[in-house]
């Protein structure tokens, strides 16, 4: 996985590949399929669970302290990371700016593409919509300044300040939260409204998760991180790394124990104040999606020279991180949905939790599988198709990306 590796089809090579944001990728694909697992069980993020039994209360504190609005935070970063690297290899390698635009456009509108069949077909709450939007939306920076970038960061900061709270205490006043409003997250599959159900909210779960969560600034964060190289390389950056870690964690689980408490019926908040709570875990979220990117790209650096089979299992499949983010969904809808298999409705959230760890680990069987014959991801190799376009533009972005990988 660290060699270059030849494309097909005149795709850009598969270039030499970094073991810390690989390594963060897989481990996070086990948390977002967590996350996903909860809300089939009807305990998603705000559910109150001071009925249930001792071990789905237990879940909740765990899934509220260090998952519900982490895994996505830090994904949403490393998505923007992984953008500013494709668009740094290709001007390195004399791609012109019209060019990277079109690429830029093109790999935005896939992910809507690829994220709306999801949604429709799978889950309606997915994030590969809101990445193509923020994509579209914010694009354009990478090849514009760093203090362009900084001065974006700050906007999208004080935009979220706004509108954060307003979304969370909006829906708490009106019993919305996640987790209490199944019948617009979990549409069934039998009926024709269901399925009407699913295809008018297509277009609204991207719009709303641009602006109730911090998505665009995550990705703007992860355009100034990758302009930095923070994760390729780093044991140069080790301290200011280990700062983010230390700091961002612990603000992170700090900022969340309000509603953590609240969901377990240690506190009894009105709905405003609820709000305000779960706006607080919510941004919060950008610290700890921060300290874990931190916290994995400082263990990929003790485990870069003595990588085991579990390691490379993970970076691979990280490495093929939308394939097996699909798969994962897929898995863990097939046996919770109660219009499927149906566990989502006995199981509880420590259940869950359970099924969607065993989803993680045949879809970690099968990227160690892929690793050792060197092949990529199925839907990794057709979104690659489709962002480089026809096969001459396709000549010419691999060469690109050939001199520009091989600059220092």
């Amino acid at each position: 996985m660290s060699a270059t590796t030849k494309g097909s089809g005149g795709l850009p090579p598969r270039a030499p590949r970094k073991l810390a944001p690989d390594l963060a990728r897989g481990a996070m694909l086990l948390l977002i399929a967590m996350a996903y697992a909860g809300v089939y069980a009807g305990v998603g993020f705000g559910t109150d669970v001071s009925g249930e039994a001792f071990w789905d209360r237990a879940t909740s504190l765990f899934t509220t302290l260090f998952l519900d609005n982490r895994a996505f935070p830090m994904f949403a970063i490393l998505f923007g990371y992984g953008m500013a690297w494709m668009v740094s290899r290709q001007r390195a390698g004399g791609t012109s700016e019209q060019e990277v635009r079109r690429l830029l456009r093109r790999r935005g509108g896939f992910l809507l593409l690829f994220g709306f069949v999801h949604a429709f077909f799978v889950f309606p709450g997915e994030i590969l919509t809101s990445y193509g939007l923020a994509a579209l939306v914010t694009g354009w920076l990478l090849l514009r300044s760093n203090q362009a970038i900084a001065r974006a960061a700050v906007v999208f900061a004080v935009f979220y300040a706004i509108t954060v709270p307003l979304s969370m205490v909006g829906m708490a006043m009106s019993g919305t939260a996640e987790g209490t409003e199944d019948n617009w997250v979990l549409p069934g599959y039998l009926t024709a409204e269901d399925w009407i159900g699913r295809l008018v909210g297509l277009p609204i779960s991207p719009l709303f998760i641009a602006f109730a969560y911090p998505l665009l600034l995550l990705v703007v964060i992860g355009y100034r991180a990758g302009r930095a190289g923070l994760l390729d390389d780093p044991a140069a950056h080790r301290g200011f790394l280990t700062g983010i870690a230390v700091v961002g964690i612990s603000v992170s689980v700090l900022s969340t124990l309000p509603i953590a408490l609240a969901v377990q019926g240690v506190l009894s908040p009105g709905a405003v104040t609820e709000g305000l709570y779960m706006a607080l875990q919510v941004l919060s979220g950008v610290l700890g999606g921060a300290g874990y990117a931190a916290l994995f790209a400082l263990w990929g650096t003790r485990l870069e020279q003595t990588r085991g089979p579990l390691t490379r299992a993970v970076a691979a499949m990280g490495q093929r991180s939308l394939t097996f983010y699909i798969l994962n969904s897929v898995l863990v809808a097939v046996v919770l949905h109660p219009d499927l298999v149906g566990l989502g409705t006995v199981t509880g959230g420590a259940g869950a939790l359970l099924v969607a760890a065993l989803a993680w680990s045949v879809s970690l069987a099968l990227a160690a599988w892929l690793a050792v014959r060197d092949r990529p991801g199925p839907l990794d190799q057709l979104m690659r198709r489709c962002v480089y376009g026809g096969r001459k533009a396709r000549r010419a972005a691999a060469e690109a990306e050939r001199r520009g990988a091989e600059k220092p």
